[in-house]
């Protein structure tokens, strides 16, 4: 009960408690903010630092209320005061309350007897507890009373607090440190640098501090940011000069500075940042002409783009700041201003119309003028708009009766859609006739289109001539209808009654000659007016535009000196014949070649196209005038040698009719050798499907690598705890961002190279699935700029997914359906093959240590187990993969498929795995001499499935020893390259690898001239191109020649091997002679300064029609008689082919370009030869079949890489000691090492062996070789 009657009386305890505690604060918040306020006088003078004596303050403060309020809570522990003030209060108690404390103090106190109170004193106390019951105690001490004492506190607390604020944020001004630290300033007369200065945001600073003494002691560097941050930096003396320093990482931001040492400060100093202007990210708006039907596209982020010509171009400049101009700069000087874009504020734009491919240095200049340092370099390039392709299927010049359909093809194609294609021909001299096979053609569709041409409805009659081409109609350029035109073929109606009978041959030498002279020498003049029709329709080809090109006036005046020439031959035909008909038709030719002539000068003296058909007309109309004088009846003798060049298409045509026509003279079955041409256009697409792969390959390889180091910075980015671990992560963040942005770009450049023209029909899907993830790689990129790691690795990872897809599928499309899979069972047959060589070794050993056994043979023993059962399943395996490769092979590579089959067969009949398995067994049991017994014939049985699988891959594969012989040559001009572009730059580094560097190349040079002669030897039973067979005459040397491109005499062309010439220009004996034609009387092309009927006539029956365009060709006249001039074929420059000529004319552009390194700006790494040189080391890298040289070559060419980004990126020299050391260097060691492997392969095909005679017998082998030895030694 008495106990009750405290717990009454604690509410009032309580209120008295906190009234005076928040009293005891007010006082001391009121005494302590006096004490700081006092303070804030001298932190402004500097004598005290204001953030520690507010950190002084406030910590007193802060313990002196914790103190107060312990105290207070000790306090009124004594309840009679309590009742005291309670008794105050109430009067009404009457002492109640004193009397019942009393009285429980009096209970409490007899230990005996706890409950000794009696009935009044037990009534005492409960009179009390009523009385605290029916009045509110607590009221004691008024609530108004309680309050003030909160509010008070409260006050003087934040008046303490604001106090406190002020004497933080107070620091000393710059002239009461001045006047504090100038008298010491001057006495140690200390240097501090840089003092106050500017310098780029990002970049780092040096601070140092010279004193007078070199006693200095502990120096500090004290930093203050803007936001009021400070940092201290502990400054570092070197060695004992009075010099200390500090060095900031990084600077990104305005801020104060100054050092402190125990007795002495300097004065504050300034640092401004500011930053050159750069480009952060470029999109371009890229508006397609409507011929195109594409719809408008956006690239973000990029730095070049491909378009078709006559797209309007919008680049999108996002720079890091305001700039006061931006212009693009072209490489001849060209200024295109930028000017601000309204829908993105603080961008520069501009719009032009690409029409020509274009590079420009972008240049920023701020406010300030400062100009970006490293102006990058924005490319727009042109896909051009070619004509539509014409593919001619059975186009060509031809011989057709009267009553015969001549059935005529084509293929045509075009990037962007045909209108209309169709076929135009003329007859006799009616006028042209137009027919219209097909319109609308949606773009990048081909068709095919066939129509007949019916003779008989056109009323043929013998001797006409029919001329025809095809046509095809598209959108060009300017938005305008184009016509392409493809050449000209002809179709002479000939008589039913044509005769071939078979005369007696001569004993030796060129077939009689034919009864008709006169009908000979008119059908040569027919010949020469059909090249000079092909000329003029060339040129009306070449001369569509408005205004002519500067070419034409030459090329309208060799049109007219060779029909006057013609004209001329003519005249001389005429005065030899005596028969009426013949010299009417002589005057109507006549009459017709001189109207040619007036057109054509007319043409010339009005510097205009216009007349060119009406000359070509009479033209055709003299050529068939020519045909009415040509004989009908022949005969023949059958031959198959060399076309000679006087033959003309015409006879030749005449031959193919021949040669159906089963005759009594014997075949002559011995045929000629033809060397095959290079970089044929199959070759060149594979080149460059080749060269994506590569590129492709690397891209997912440098993907999968960034996705990599994203994925382990995002692990380290979310377990970082300190700002320093996440500021190193961001750094390397940083990195990755750069990288990827090089991704980017190099996504870039492969987009263009497959949007190009000679890969946009290939390669069409691929750019399109190109395109989309480039999107990925971009969104990666951007997501690294925002330091977003989870989200660019998601864009990585789909990207890096798609662009193994795209190497996959490219890599089935540049190599064979099985060729992959041959290279694996070769490879694993062949390690199969090494394994069991060293097993060998190693029964050899244990059988070597039966004399001492021990534990270490124990080892071995088991280790060969083991290697046995391993080969054992080795075997199965390969065995399997077998199987299931013929499988697959029956039907697509029947040859690869018996091969292997065999090979199969071969190898169950040899029992290699049961041998395996004795050996195994015989070992384990201890029978080491047999085993090795049953070991032999295991080996030998995979050497032979090693030899067999190796077959069968050359017949899949091809000969690899060639491969490698062009990666050798390949290397050896890049080496050479980088070697010159070394030396020119910095001659002392490689001057100790240049005589090692020419030795390797000579050698190298002398291996494949040896294995070229070994590979010569093994042909020796062939005949070489032009060498005559025994008892054959030489071609005269008054034949023409249809020479190919590469075999034409053109200064500064080396000739053919087999072709030199003895002084005076005659041929060796023997050899082919200057202007010898090919085997199939390829068609000649015209060049500039070349006559039409130089050489001799196209071989209209070997034309396959394809619609490809005319190149410059050139032949040779070997004969006396003056011929005219003809006008040349090429096109003028800067205009793109027509497509729809004839085969046989096209130039072979002939390999790649050895002279690279002749001009510094087509340096290999510092100039504009990088792309080359890197595109070649790609193609060793496809070369080579091994991976270990695959890689270096990779190694190599991704150095060169980094090293051409530092290049263009800091606009500043390599080091070359270290290109020499991590390029040059391993670049000649892999040239070393593919001569070896070139060595190793050929060695075998290159052994000497007697060739076309019987083995030596062994009893005399000895004897021959000693007398081959007494050869050598020259006795």
């Amino acid at each position: 009960m008495y106990q009750s009657l405290l717990d009454r009386m604690r509410p009032v305890t309580r209120r008295f408690r906190a009234y005076r505690f928040w009293w005891l604060v007010s006082l001391l918040a009121i005494v302590f903010a006096f004490l700081a306020f006092t303070a804030i006088d001298s932190a402004h003078s500097g004598e005290v630092d204001g953030r520690s004596a507010a950190i002084g303050f406030g910590l007193a403060a802060l313990a002196s209320i914790i103190v107060t309020g312990i105290a207070n809570y000790i306090s009124f522990r004594n309840p009679r005061k309590i009742a005291e003030q309670i008794e105050q209060r109430f009067p009404d108690l009457n002492q109640r309350l004193f009397t019942a404390l009393d009285q429980g103090d009096e209970a409490n106190g007899n230990a005996s007897s706890p409950v000794s109170m009696g009935y009044l004193q037990q009534r005492v106390i409960r009179e009390a507890r009523d009385h605290s019951r029916q009045f509110d105690w607590a009221q004691t001490l008024s609530g108004s009373k309680l309050w003030c004492s909160r509010l008070s506190g409260f006050i003087a607390t934040g008046a303490l607090v604001s106090v406190l604020g002020v004497l933080w944020s107070a620091k000393p001004s710059l002239e009461s440190v001045n006047e504090l630290t100038s008298d010491t300033a001057a006495n140690t007369n200390v240097i501090v640098e840089p003092g106050n200065t500017e310098i780029e945001r990002g970049t780092s600073l040096a601070i140092t501090a010279r004193f007078p003494d070199a006693t200095i002691g502990e120096a500090q560097l004290i930093c203050e940011n803007e936001d009021g941050s400070e940092r201290r930096i502990t400054m570092k003396q070197n060695l004992s000069d009075p010099v200390v320093g500090g060095f900031l990482a990084s600077v990104d931001g305005k801020f104060t500075y100054r050092v402190e040492t125990e007795d002495w400060t300097s004065e504050s100093y300034t640092i401004d940042v500011f930053e050159f202007p750069s480009l952060v990210r470029s999109d371009a708006g890229l508006d397609f002409p409507d011929y195109t039907q594409l719809p408008d596209k956006t690239i973000e982020d990029t730095v070049r783009v491909s378009a078709v010509e006559g797209t309007k171009v919008k680049w999108l400049c996002f720079l890091n700041k305001e700039v006061g101009s931006g212009s693009l700069i072209g490489k001849e000087g060209e200024r295109i201003e930028l000017k601000p874009d309204s829908e993105h504020p603080g961008a520069l734009s501009t719009q032009f119309d690409l029409h020509e491919t274009k590079r420009f240095t972008l240049e920023l200049v701020d406010a300030e003028g400062r100009k970006n340092k490293y102006p990058p370099e924005l490319i727009a390039k042109v896909i051009p708009n070619t004509p539509p392709k014409l593919k001619l299927a059975n186009a060509k010049d031809a011989s057709v009766s009267p009553l015969e359909e001549l059935p005529l093809g084509v293929e045509v194609r075009d990037d962007f859609g045909v209108a209309q294609v169709g076929l135009s021909y003329t007859f006799a001299s009616q006028p042209a006739t137009d027919i219209v096979l097909k319109e609308n053609i949606a773009r990048g569709d081909k068709q095919k289109l066939v129509h007949l041409i019916a003779l008989e409805e056109l009323d043929a009659k013998p001797d006409q001539l029919l001329a025809y081409h095809f046509w095809a109609e598209d959108i060009g350029p300017d938005g305008n209808a184009r016509r392409t035109e493809s050449d000209m073929f002809f179709a002479e109606v000939r008589h039913f009654e044509e005769i071939f009978r078979e005369g007696e041959p001569p004993p030796s030498g060129p077939p009689s000659p034919p009864q008709s002279p006169k009908g000979q020498e008119a059908e040569k003049l027919a010949e020469l007016q059909k090249e000079i029709i092909n000329a003029t329709w060339t040129v009306i080809r070449t001369e569509r535009a408005k205004e002519v090109s500067d070419q034409f006036p030459a090329n309208g005046a060799l049109l007219a000196e060779s029909q006057t020439g013609a004209l001329s031959q003519l005249q001389e035909l005429a005065a030899e014949l005596s028969d009426v008909e013949s010299k009417a038709h002589v005057d109507k030719i006549a009459q017709d070649m001189e109207n040619a002539i007036s057109r054509l000068n007319a043409a010339i003296t009005n510097n205009s196209a216009a007349g060119l058909p009406q000359a070509m007309a009479a033209e055709q109309s003299a050529y068939a005038g020519l045909l009415k004088l040509r004989a009908r009846e022949f005969q023949i003798t059958r031959q198959h040698q060399k076309q000679s060049q006087s033959q003309s298409s015409a006879a030749q045509r005449r031959q193919k009719q021949l040669d159906d026509l089963e005759l009594e003279q014997e075949e002559n079955r011995y045929e000629t050798q033809q060397q095959a041409q290079a970089d044929s256009p199959e070759e060149q697409q594979q080149r460059e499907t080749r060269q994506v792969l590569n590129r492709l390959r690397e891209l997912a390889r440098r993907q999968e690598d960034l996705n990599k180091q994203l994925a382990e910075l995002q692990s380290a980015l979310e377990q970082a705890q300190s700002k320093t671990e996440r500021e190193e992560i961001e750094r390397q963040l940083k990195r990755l961002r750069e990288q990827q942005q090089d991704l980017l770009r190099e996504t870039d450049e492969l987009s263009e190279r497959m949007k190009s023209p000679e890969n946009a029909e290939t390669m069409s899907e691929e750019s399109e699935q190109l395109d989309q993830t480039r999107e990925n790689v971009r969104k990666a990129t951007e997501a690294l700029e925002q330091n977003d790691a989870s989200k660019a690795l998601t864009a990585g990872k789909r990207a890096e997914r798609e662009f193994e897809e795209m190497r996959d599928d490219f890599r089935k499309k540049a190599a064979g359906e099985f060729n992959d899979t041959v290279r694996q069972l070769r490879s694993d047959a062949q390690e199969l093959d090494d394994n069991q060589e060293q097993i060998g070794e190693q029964l050899k050993q244990i059988e070597g240590q039966q004399a001492s056994p021990g534990l270490r043979s124990e080892n071995n023993r088991r280790e060969v187990e083991e290697r046995l059962k391993e080969q054992r399943e080795r075997l199965s395996d390969l065995l399997e993969q077998m199987q299931q490769t013929v499988q697959e092979a029956e039907e697509a590579e029947p040859l690869l498929a018996q091969k292997l089959y065999d090979s199969f067969r071969k190898t169950q009949q040899r029992q290699i795995d049961r041998k395996l398995s004795d050996t195994s067994e015989l070992l384990r049991r201890g029978f080491d001499e047999e085993a090795r017994k049953f070991e032999q014939p295991a080996r030998a049985g995979i050497t032979e499935l090693k030899d067999e699988l190796e077959d069968a891959a050359e017949a899949v594969l091809g000969d690899e020893s060639e491969a490698l012989r062009r990666a050798l040559g390949e290397l050896d001009q890049l080496s050479r390259d980088l070697d010159d572009e070394i030396q020119q730059s910095d001659p002392q580094a490689n001057r100790g690898s240049s005589a090692a560097s020419d030795d390797e190349q000579s050698e190298s040079q002398r291996g494949q001239e040896q294995s070229k002669r070994d590979a010569s030897q093994r042909e020796s039973g062939q005949r070489e191109p032009g060498q005559s067979e025994p008892g054959e005459s030489a071609p005269q040397q008054g034949q023409l020649s249809d020479q190919q491109p590469e075999q034409a005499q053109q200064p500064g062309t080396a000739q053919q091997p087999g072709t030199a010439q003895q002084p005076g220009g005659k041929p060796q004996e023997g050899e082919p002679q200057a202007g010898k034609g090919q085997p199939d009387g390829t068609g000649t092309g015209e060049t500039p300064g070349q006559r039409p009927g130089e050489g001799g006539g196209e071989n209209s029956d070997k034309n396959s029609g394809q619609g490809e365009p005319q190149q410059p060709s050139q032949s040779q006249q070997a004969s006396n008689q003056p011929n005219p001039n003809g006008p040349p074929s090429q096109q003028p420059p800067g205009e793109s082919d027509q497509p729809g000529q004839r085969p046989g004319r096209r130039q072979q552009t002939g390999g790649l370009s050895r002279f690279a390194a002749d001009s510094p700006s087509a340096n290999p790494l510092t100039g504009e030869g990088f792309r080359d040189w890197s595109d070649r080391l790609r193609d060793v890298e496809e070369m080579v079949d091994d991976q270990d040289l695959r890689s270096r070559a990779a190694r190599i060419r991704d150095r060169a890489r980094d090293v051409r980004i530092d290049v263009k990126r800091n606009s500043e020299s390599p080091q070359w000691r270290l290109v020499e050391e991590m390029i040059a260097q391993p670049l000649r060691e892999l040239r070393r090492d593919v001569q070896e492997e070139l060595i190793r392969r050929s060695a075998e095909k290159n052994s000497l062996v007697p060739i076309d005679r019987d083995p030596v017998p062994e009893q005399f082998s000895d004897a021959v070789q000693k007398y081959y030895e007494s050869l050598g030694s020259g006795r």
